[in-house]
């Protein structure tokens, strides 16, 4: 920008210093019109070498500042793509980060579940333990209760049996009461029977003497 305000500034300077002869040759007198118009004709080609150079000078600050501008533009270009590439590497070491991170979740997830899993099967087994526990205690229990039982009707049977012995002993003696009784009842009535018939011997004797 200062380089193409100098050069317009350069221009403007050789105007000014190339019109100022021009203005001095037509105010003289006594100069004839085809010098005149000579030196006006080699003025005016100075002054478009001049102002071609000039034009050239500004189309080559033009230039300069058009490449320039394409570099500043490529320069910017660049450190925008170099920003973008700085932001996506982070971009993608916070996703890195982020899914080394989800990694870790997950592994410490399956490792608690794992730990979860086998404490379910500890406690399951235990559970398992615990029933038959208590299905041999119930068992042993069910034994325990049928072994009084038996030994309840072993008792009953051994009562009965007892009772049913005193009973027969009680009526094996009544039996041999009654045997005995009767023996000594026939004993009696056959001493009756005897005396009856000796009696009756000592009837039929005095009625026959």
């Amino acid at each position: 920008m200062r380089k193409l305000i100098a050069v317009i500034a350069a221009i403007g300077f050789i105007g000014s210093t190339t019109l100022s002869p021009v203005i001095a040759a037509q105010a003289t007198p006594g100069v004839a019109k085809s010098d005149e118009f000579s030196a006006a004709a080699k003025k005016k080609g100075k002054k478009a070498k001049k102002s071609k150079k000039a034009e050239l000078i500004a189309t080559d600050v033009s230039a300069a500042a058009k490449k320039k501008g394409k570099k500043a533009k490529k320069s910017k270009k660049a450190e925008l793509i170099a920003t973008d590439v700085s932001a996506a590497a982070k971009k993608k070491g916070k996703k890195a980060k982020k899914s080394k991170k989800a990694e870790l979740i997950a592994t410490d997830v399956s490792a608690a579940a794992k730990k979860k899993g086998k404490k379910a099967k500890k406690s399951k087994k235990a559970e398992l333990i615990a029933t038959d526990v208590s299905a041999a205690a119930k068992k042993k229990g069910k034994k325990a209760k049928k072994s009084k039982k038996a030994e309840l009707i072993a008792t009953d049977i051994s009562a009965a049996a007892k009772k049913k012995g005193k009973k027969a002993k009680k009526s094996k003696k009544a039996e041999l009461t009654n045997v005995v009784d009767f023996s000594a009842a026939a004993k009696k009535k056959g001493k009756k029977a005897k005396k009856s018939k000796k009696a009756e011997n000592v009837i039929l004797y005095r009625i026959a003497a």
